[in-house]
């Protein structure tokens, strides 16, 4: 399963709620800034009207491009993040696999310590760790293994962590013989998994929530966007009223 967590989000000086940024710009836009003045409407300014205003919001969608979100996300496959990154209006910052080994890393961790436990010499080269491994590990064992650096589909079948693990075993193979990281990582499978940082407007949310979460969507991708969505509703509880409505218009 994807980790994702809402890690920051644009937040006005008074008052703190970020709902307040939209209904400040639907004000801007109604020309009633003449009448009160910013500061209202960003602390004083009736909350069951905030809440009105940005349920409403979706008729006039350029307001919500003022409230911007931060998320980390974790644990999908790189195929995931080429899906996550088509969307353009936003700014993403990927684990480098040039100069990070990273989940690669867990999955060597956990095929040591499943060897240790069974009481068998550890080899001293990291590509023979995976080749021993697939030796002496049941199944279940290997599937946890390859759990800790991949992606298993769920349409595949569990035998598919195998070859996962021998991709490992040749890429750390290519490591030890002088190969430079950012080469060695062409024998790593797209299932490998990446941690992305990602930033995008309220309405650019929406509008990926639209299309990520319908049923044709890729599975992975729509856990992704569903839990994208879920941390946003920390901040902003009408977004589903918003996805609702928007998607609908846009169908």
């Amino acid at each position: 399963m994807p980790f994702v967590k809402l890690v920051g989000f644009s937040m006005p000086i008074l008052g703190k709620d970020p709902r307040r940024l939209i209904v400040l710009a639907v004000k801007v836009s109604q020309g009633k800034l003449h009448e009160r003045n910013a500061e209202h409407y960003l602390s004083t300014y009736p909350e069951e009207r905030v809440g009105e205003w940005v349920s409403k919001a979706w008729a006039f969608p350029s307001v919500l491009e003022h409230v911007v979100l931060t998320f980390l996300v974790e644990d999908i496959s790189r195929v995931c993040s080429h899906q996550l990154v088509r969307h353009r209006i936003a700014s993403y910052t990927q684990e480098s696999q040039r100069y990070s080994e990273s989940y690669a890393v867990r999955a060597l961790r956990k095929a040591v310590e499943i060897l240790e436990e069974k009481g068998l010499r550890v080899p001293v080269k990291r590509g023979d760790v995976f080749r021993k491994l697939l030796e002496v590990a049941s199944d279940s064992e290997i599937v946890e293994v390859a759990k800790q650096a991949f992606v298993l589909p769920p349409t595949m079948p569990p035998r598919i962590a195998r070859s996962f693990l021998e991709a490992l075993s040749k890429y750390y193979d290519a490591l030890e013989s002088g190969v430079p990281m950012e080469d060695a990582r062409f024998l790593l499978p797209q299932a490998i998994k990446t941690r992305v940082l990602v930033t995008m407007n309220l309405r650019e949310l929406i509008h990926v929530a639209c299309l990520r979460l319908a049923q044709k969507a890729q599975w992975e991708i729509r856990e992704v966007v569903r839990a994208m969505i879920s941390e946003a509703k920390r901040i902003v509880p009408e977004v589903d009223l918003l996805i609702e409505s928007m998607c609908r218009r846009e169908s």
